[in-house]
């Protein structure tokens, strides 16, 4: 399936950039542990890894254009994220709390919070894919290729849990790779359906090394 080769590219990718993507990880923890520059460090992370994705050169010089890209933008896109995401928990913990129909909705809302996190792993790599960043498109782009490509998304969503899984359990990395992982593979299985749809540059082949 074209999800498993996706995998086995960022794999390589992973491989070939290492070093990346470990000075990418710990620029973008400092950036959160500061608070104040969590959008745009998030946005910094995302743009180096989107290059890779889209086989393109990429260094960290690349992170901090890319951080000041879209300041603003990445702020209002972490805030829904992070906004809806504490909605959707605290319906879950609502609901879950109390007894008969009410466990119902809970079971409902476990299901809107697959659907979230589907959609959201497309959103920053979507906003870095733009020329001119735009939440609103991003937005509904995500929600497009989730719905368009849903067992891709999911196999997607459950690979990168595995890359969590793997790195809580090795301890060390969570802190020096986990964070440009995730971003690596969200992008490279965002602009794997980018270029099913012709929208974005297909893998380079041998005769083109």
């Amino acid at each position: 399936m074209k999800s498993f080769q996706i995998m086995g590219r960022i794999l390589k990718a992973t491989w070939e950039d290492l070093f990346l993507l470990v000075s990418a990880s710990l620029v973008w923890w400092i950036g959160v542990l500061l608070i104040v520059t969590a959008g745009p460090a998030t946005m910094g992370l995302y743009g180096v890894t989107n290059r890779l994705a889209n086989y393109k050169r990429s260094n960290m010089e690349f992170f901090w254009s890319e951080a000041r890209r879209a300041i603003g933008r990445s702020w209002v896109l972490l805030g829904i994220i992070l906004g809806l995401l504490l909605l959707i928990l605290f319906n879950i913990w609502f609901y879950g709390s109390g007894s008969g129909w009410l466990r119902t909705i809970a079971v409902a809302w476990w299901w809107v919070l697959l659907l979230f996190f589907m959609i959201a792993q497309y959103l920053f790599p979507l906003l870095n894919q733009q020329n001119e960043p735009d939440v609103r498109q991003a937005v509904r782009n995500a929600f497009v290729l989730a719905m368009r490509s849903p067992l891709y998304t999911l196999l997607s969503l459950l690979f990168q849990i595995i890359l969590f899984v793997l790195c809580v359990a090795l301890v060390l990395p969570i802190l020096v790779l986990l964070p440009g992982l995730i971003a690596l593979s969200s992008n490279f299985m965002m602009a794997g359906l980018l270029q099913e749809m012709g929208l974005a540059e297909p893998p380079p082949t041998l005769s083109d090394k």
